[in-house]
């Protein structure tokens, strides 16, 4: 039945249509494959919440830290317009195959991936130490699930064994070792690692403990620098909670390492027994507030760095302190004497928090004496003529670099 006034073309609009309906498919046509989690009828999931906020958190640290980048960074001098490479460091589990997807997922699309105006190409590495039994099964099923979501991924073999430092610690270096030495092979311009707000935590209250300086309980970096190997963090804003959400909606392959739930590290002791108990005595978002107190700690301690580097241009000359040095604020002349002595000795690691002190007393002092320290040389406090005293280096006259320092007062 017609309506008046309309065209019967406009009548015949207005029947319904069934849009549930699939359109018949080619003979000989395929579906194509489904992505993790896809509903059996073909329509394309919700994406949850935990995956998208990781997705967005790497577009957006990649926006900032790529443009941070000067146009040629990596080891192979790129020429203008080359793309960034970026490596991805997997171990296996929730929180680092959380990362990887993400990436893949940013990587594989048609546009690809561009941040700061820049093509970025990540590939992934995971690096067996055989310290597990299936160790070298792990990292094969890595490689393959990575590799078949489109994301080229290395297995870096590396046996490591415990050394004065502790099975966790000489682990952490080998590991750093080898990826640096993959990127470098790669030329690419960083690694990134899948750390996050509860890692931050954790390094944070590690610190507390340990009694450390502001330096270390500022905690993890964004981007960093480690055994050598630029390292950056995008999801250090992400929750285990998130990434562990992330894997189960996208039915990640995700390996638990039992030596995370060793009570004999004592990271896994801060996680399972430190910041429970805190939270529990005190209430909820522990973690969250360590976190945030290390993001004040960094910007802090950016600032003082900053101001040490400009007062070690005047308060310095290569092998010599100027008097002038112990009238700085403490926290600026230590940070100058720590760079002092890392130049000067040329053993940066081997200077503790026992040599930068004993060394600061010497130079606030009143007597004249002098301080051992690495590479077999000492610190002297002079005076010449009748001015004021500063510091030299000057080699040992004794081989005791093995002792505590201590300042020999004269």
């Amino acid at each position: 039945m017609g309506i008046p006034g309309e065209p019967a073309e406009l009548v015949r609009d207005r029947t319904p249509r069934r849009l549930d309906r699939p359109r018949p498919r080619r003979p000989g046509a395929t579906r194509p494959a489904e992505p993790a989690g896809a509903d059996v009828t073909g329509r394309r999931p919700r994406l949850d919440a935990a995956t998208a906020a990781i997705r967005n958190a790497l577009r957006s640290f990649l926006d900032t830290a790529v443009a941070r980048l000067p146009a040629s960074d990596s080891t192979a001098e790129p020429a203008a317009g080359d793309p960034v490479r970026l490596i991805i460091a997997v171990s296996g589990g929730a929180d680092s195959l959380a990362l990887a997807d993400a990436a893949a997922f940013l990587t594989t699309r048609p546009a690809g991936l561009t941040a700061a105006g820049r093509a970025v190409e990540i590939t992934a590495a995971t690096v067996d130490h055989g310290l597990q039994p299936a160790s070298a099964d792990v990292c094969a099923q890595v490689r393959d699930h990575l590799t078949d979501r489109g994301l080229p991924t290395a297995v870096l073999t590396h046996p490591v064994t415990a050394g004065p430092e502790g099975l966790e610690a000489a682990a952490r270096t080998t590991r750093y070792l080898a990826l640096d030495d993959h990127r470098r092979q790669l030329g690419a311009a960083a690694v990134l690692t899948a750390h996050t707000r509860d890692d931050q935590a954790e390094t944070v209250l590690l610190g507390m403990a340990r009694g450390s300086g502001a330096r270390s309980l500022a905690g993890m970096r964004a981007v960093s620098t480690v055994a050598g190997c630029p390292v950056w963090r995008p999801l250090l804003d992400i929750t285990r909670q998130q990434t562990t959400a992330s894997a189960a909606a996208r039915h990640l392959p995700v390996w638990h390492d039992p030596m995370n739930d060793d009570p004999a590290y004592a990271r896994v002791r801060a996680r399972q027994q430190a910041l429970p108990a805190l939270e529990a005595a005190l209430g909820p978002g522990i973690a969250d507030a360590l976190a945030r107190t290390a993001g004040q700690l960094a910007a802090d301690t950016d600032a003082l760095d900053h101001w040490a580097a400009d007062a070690s241009a005047t308060h310095t000359s290569g092998t010599e302190t100027h008097a002038s040095l112990a009238a700085l604020p403490a926290a600026i002349r230590t940070r100058v004497l720590r760079a002092w002595l890392h130049t000067g000795t040329g053993r940066a690691q081997e200077v503790t928090a026992a040599h930068i002190s004993a060394v600061d007393d010497l130079a606030t002092g009143r007597r004249l004496g002098k301080v051992s320290v690495p590479a077999a040389a000492e610190v002297v406090r002079t005076r010449r003529g009748q001015g004021p005293a500063g510091l030299r280096f000057q080699p040992a006259d004794r081989r005791e670099n093995d002792a505590p320092p201590a300042a020999d007062r004269r």
